[in-house]
């Protein structure tokens, strides 16, 4: 008999935007918009394939970032995922290393994260574990309260990681900050993983005490993120509907907003582009890279309102 096991813990619910219109063929798709991800082995581009290559790639990287964490647990779904564990800062890492890297590979997602009752079966098998309870519910479910790329929490997530992770919770505390959803204006927790390049447990920065220089290097590392949604052809097929083109739109505005962690810049972008390219990615984040800073005062405060 398969027992139950029962305990607090963190749970990341993540999903793939736009899969489902994807492979009810809700989305017309043009030759390079199959090309950019299906090669030409394939004996026919068609939605099918190309939900089949995004999914593949999804899970790709589900494995690779759990390889070497035992603590953290990992049940795929199709174009979803949860991941969970006792330990509330390896799921947070977890989560900050997915996102990131989703958008570096060309997949749009959107999470939800909660700490709360985790009920799961004791053993893996081929069908992969079960699991249920209150954390499970909360991140699905914040999980489709927003659009475009963002993480929202319950509010006991970063209380609880406080008590169990000390000194991970005050390195990282900013990122947990409120955010007013313009759809329905409710105000819901987020965690900013956007805000910072990807997290590493073994060596992680403490926004605390980061000089100027760190923060424009981590609002040019946010503004790459935003570049590669506005312009790579990756993202071709969410810009075909009104509800990808949403999608992007929200995630690129929110990445690439103006005078966070005190930084201004030149690069508000609201919209994306049509002709998307490879050689226009790298183009723009060169200059990106290469933008100079005009700062007068290196060791300037943080305004009080940068994490918002």
């Amino acid at each position: 008999m398969e027992l139950l096991q029962h305990y607090k813990g963190a749970v990341f619910f993540v999903d793939i935007l736009g899969i489902s219109a994807l492979t009810n063929n809700n989305i017309a798709l043009n030759h390079e918009d199959y090309r950019t991800w299906l090669n030409n082995n394939i004996p026919k581009f068609s939605n099918q394939f190309l939900g089949a290559s995004i999914l593949a790639e999804f899970r790709k990287l589900l494995l690779k970032l759990r390889k070497g964490n035992t603590s953290l647990k990992i049940t795929q779904l199709s174009d979803c995922a949860f991941i969970w564990s006792e330990q509330i800062a390896d799921v947070v890492v977890f989560c900050s290393k997915f996102m990131h890297q989703a958008v570096e590979k060309g997949i749009l997602c959107r999470g939800g994260m909660a700490f709360g009752e985790i009920i799961e079966t004791n053993q893996s098998h081929r069908l992969g574990r079960f699991i249920l309870g209150d954390a499970v519910t909360q991140a699905a479910k914040l999980e489709s309260r927003s659009k475009g790329c963002r993480v929202l929490i319950n509010s006991d997530l970063p209380q609880e990681l406080d008590k169990q992770s000390e000194d991970v919770s005050k390195r990282i505390f900013t990122l947990f900050q409120p955010f007013t959803n313009p759809l329905d204006f409710q105000v819901y927790d987020e965690f900013k993983w956007y805000l910072t390049p990807k997290l590493d447990y073994k060596n992680i920065v403490d926004l605390n005490f980061i000089d100027f220089d760190t923060r424009v290097k981590f609002t040019k590392n946010r503004l790459i993120l935003a570049n590669r949604l506005r312009c790579s052809p990756k993202f071709n097929w969410n810009s075909r509907s009104i509800l990808g083109r949403a999608q992007l739109i929200a995630s690129i505005n929110f990445l690439s907003q103006n005078y966070t962690m005190g930084v201004l810049h030149n690069f508000g972008w609201v919209d994306v582009i049509d002709k998307r390219d490879e050689k226009v990615v790298e183009k723009m984040n060169k200059k990106l890279n290469e933008y100079p800073d005009y700062r007068k005062h290196i060791d300037e405060p943080f305004p009080e309102d940068w994490a918002e």
